[in-house]
């Protein structure tokens, strides 16, 4: 196990005799090439820092500019996606070049333009062809701290319009900066009766809301009134960050919330942090989890297919409770590379995440082995790629 920065605790225990790689210490940004605007870093640095330390000099990463929690070589390590991948691609997209150790303790480098073939086999391989110890990074030159978006929200109530409208938005996203998708559905809630004993039943709850962000120019009540909720929004998505296990899921919920109902203008520095910190935080806790790279010739297909393999086995078994789906375009040259090395059209995709919160002890494994054999058949008939991003 490679581990890059903080250990969050969610009742999760490593396995019997483990080996733990900690990169903790090893998170200093090297060396910021202005003129070819790259950043070297190690792989414990996390991209908060890095990112900071970019603006202080005009520029700042592409993809996940600002979290708290994940580090480059971790990022790197799964793929990385954020709310600008329809306009910048993955986090591996930005990499130049790496520092590995392989699985024989040897250290070697590879890049875009030197032993690519291992390059590619460790990028995203979660730490399995060799682990991460530094990278040089693309840069790009913008002043997140004033530039300023106006949020484009479109709530909905039923899945198949919020399907068919994230799939007009990432097919032509325009000149948006940022772009997210997010869709909850609950199993019937049961409330306790106000008199006597038992329950009452009440229906489902299915929302949908897909936000777009575009460049504006802020006047000065927008300035003062995204000040005071920013202030509110960015101590709710601190606090639901780092509250962990059963306790923390209230604030984890409330901290979604703040990100569906997110200010109308904001700097590009806010929307980085309510995206990747407020809501992430909101993803924690026991449930079912699943990433789905969708061509977009089959993104709608796949995103109904899979809706509805969730929605059916918590109709059948009552094995989950919410069901929420997050969907992001994807424009990466990495993975049409790499549906090209396995035989599939070189397309564009959407990413397609389900969390599925879990009834105790509701999944036993002959349960699961369906579930799996079921997103299978779907990547193997649609062309789609499994996101591993644990």
């Amino acid at each position: 196990m490679v581990r890059g920065g903080e250990l969050i605790d969610e009742g999760l225990a490593l396995p019997a005799q483990p080996t733990v790689v900690s990169l903790r210490r090893m998170n200093q940004v090297l060396d910021i090439n202005l003129g070819r605007r790259t950043v070297r870093v190690q792989a414990g640095a996390k991209l908060s820092d890095i990112d900071r330390r970019l603006g202080a000099h005009g520029l700042g990463l592409p993809i996940v500019g600002d979290h708290r929690d994940i580090t480059a070589g971790g990022f790197a390590s799964v793929g990385g996606v954020s709310a600008a991948s329809h306009k910048h691609g993955l986090f591996i997209d930005q990499i130049v070049d790496l520092e590995y150790v392989d699985t024989d303790g040897r250290i070697g480098t590879c890049g875009r333009t030197h032993h690519t073939e291992r390059f590619q086999r460790i990028l995203g391989a979660g730490g399995r062809a060799g682990i991460i110890t530094a990278l040089t990074l693309d840069a790009i030159e913008i002043d997140k701290e004033r530039t300023w978006l106006t949020t484009n929200a479109d709530r909905f109530l039923d899945f198949d319009s919020f399907v068919e409208h994230a799939y007009a938005e990432i097919l032509r996203p325009g000149n948006a900066e940022l772009q997210v998708g997010r869709w909850v559905d609950t199993a019937p809630l049961k409330v306790a009766r106000p008199v006597g004993t038992g329950h009452v039943q009440l229906g489902t709850v299915r929302f949908g809301q897909w936000s777009s962000l575009y460049p504006t120019a802020p006047t000065r009540g927008l300035r003062a009134r995204r000040e005071v909720g920013s202030r509110a929004r960015k101590s709710l998505g601190a606090i639901a960050s780092a509250a962990p296990g059963k306790a923390g899921m209230p604030v984890r919920n409330a901290a979604a919330g703040a990100v569906l109902f997110a200010p109308k203008v904001q700097t590009l520095r806010d929307a980085e942090y309510l995206a990747d910190t407020a809501l992430s935080s909101s993803e924690r806790g026991p449930a079912y989890r699943v990433g789905i790279f969708a061509p977009l010739s089959s993104y709608t297909s796949v995103f109904y297919r899979l809706h509805d393999l969730f929605s059916g086995h918590r109709e059948r078994t009552g094995c989950f409770t919410v069901i929420s789906a997050m969907t992001y375009g994807v424009r990466s040259r990495y993975l049409r590379a790499e549906s090209a090395a396995r035989g599939l059209p070189a397309e564009d995709h959407g990413l397609i995440t389900f969390t599925c919160r879990l009834r105790p002890a509701a999944l036993p494994s002959e349960l699961l082995r369906d579930i799996v054999s079921g997103i299978e058949e779907i990547c193997r008939s649609e062309n789609a790629l499994r996101y591993e991003a644990e």
